[in-house]
């Protein structure tokens, strides 16, 4: 022969014919596993919501869009009040802004704005793209030019990107 043979049980190289160990494959412990992934693939692509308290009152405007959810800072807009994660900022009557500064700007939320990009900026030495985006949250029934100043307001205070909240259809 040529030197190559068949692997007997104990391990040792054998020139004739021995038998060889059957291989088993455990499939119990490949099921768990599979199981395990699909779980995990299912809950992380499952509905995404968001619960805000303060926002619940809010009318969404309706959307086909199949983008998912990411979450940022939330600024809600209902029919009577500015909030900011669920922390009041402004006020509304008859859907117009009240107590706005000299230049038309929202003074509390600008600084609650800015107080959160400063603890955002605390916790990281390099921000991320995601921490200046504000998930805009606005009742569809107000006008545009109260939803003009509260976002004109947020870019002030450093936050230029938006992402628009929609109910879908």
């Amino acid at each position: 022969m040529s030197g190559f043979g068949k692997r007997n049980v104990r391990g040792a190289f054998a020139d004739g014919e021995e038998e060889t160990a059957p291989l088993r494959l455990n499939l119990t412990a490949l099921m768990d596993i599979l199981s395990n992934i699909i779980f995990f693939l299912m809950a992380s692509f499952g509905a995404q919501t968001l619960e805000l308290s303060s926002a619940s009152k809010v009318q969404l405007p309706s959307s086909t869009s199949e983008l998912s959810l990411r979450m940022a800072t939330a600024v809600a807009v209902g029919l009577n009040e500015v909030f900011v994660d669920d922390e009041p900022v402004g006020q509304l009557r008859n859907g117009r802004l009240v107590n706005l500064d000299k230049d038309r700007f929202l003074p509390k939320l600008g600084d609650t704005l800015r107080r959160i990009k400063a603890q955002q900026l605390a916790k990281n030495e390099r921000p991320k793209p995601e921490d200046d985006v504000v998930l805009f949250i606005a009742d569809k029934r107000l006008k545009f030019s109260t939803i003009d100043r509260v976002m004109k307001t947020c870019a002030r205070a450093g936050y230029t990107k938006f992402r628009f909240a929609v109910a879908k259809q």
